[in-house]
């Protein structure tokens, strides 16, 4: 966690300890190679989807704007990350981001943001397949991957090495052995909101 200033707050939801994991590695990334400073930062794993509808806010209104007034910054920005393939599942409608926004916003937010991680975090760490491969010190990297999803195809490569895969926490000594700059530019589209409020320059 940066250590805070009196300054603008990014504040980043997440839906899962994977996708915490995930994120606090992908800004490490960011804290070495940018060369502008980031704009401080918390992130918050909200341990569920449909949480966004109702923790979020309750956080927000009992947690980070009381503390924010205390220590005298301003939260700038609320970004929400989240798996597309939970709303392609199942009910699409499950959180409204509109109305979410609009809540943010009343309780003096500058700034709502989302993005989605097609189709889940697990199809974002397959964009380093070496990686995981060098982690798992498998000799071969396969050509095609069995599994419909990339929890499926991340299962079976690990079953390939004898291993099993583990999400959660369990995930980070395999995070800080992947390629953050080959995962981040295969998806350099879906980061630009992110980097942007967080100033980042790579």
């Amino acid at each position: 966690m940066v250590k805070q200033s009196k300054s603008l707050l990014v504040l980043l939801f997440v839906e899962g300890e994977t996708d915490e994991v995930f994120f606090k590695t992908l800004l490490n990334y960011y804290r070495k190679f940018s060369t502008t400073d980031l704009r401080p930062y918390k992130i918050c794993n909200l341990r569920g989807v449909t949480r966004y509808s109702s923790k979020l806010l309750a956080k927000l209104k009992n947690e980070y704007l009381p503390d924010s007034k205390n220590k005298g910054y301003k939260i700038q920005t609320v970004c929400c990350t989240y798996d597309t393939d939970v709303f392609e599942a199942s009910n699409p409608l499950m959180v409204d981001w509109g109305t979410l926004k609009k809540e943010v916003v009343r309780m003096g937010v500058e700034e709502f943001i989302q993005f989605g991680i097609k189709r889940s975090i697990e199809d974002w760490l397959l964009c380093d397949l070496e990686g995981i491969c060098k982690f798992l010190k498998l000799t071969k990297i396969p050509k095609t991957l069995n599994g419909k999803t990339g929890n499926e195809k991340i299962n079976n490569l690990y079953g390939m090495a004898n291993k099993v895969y583990q999400k959660g926490y369990q995930t980070s000594d395999l995070m800080i052995t992947l390629n953050m700059s080959t995962i981040r530019s295969k998806n350099k589209d879906v980061l630009i909101s992110l980097e942007q409020v967080l100033n980042v320059n790579i």
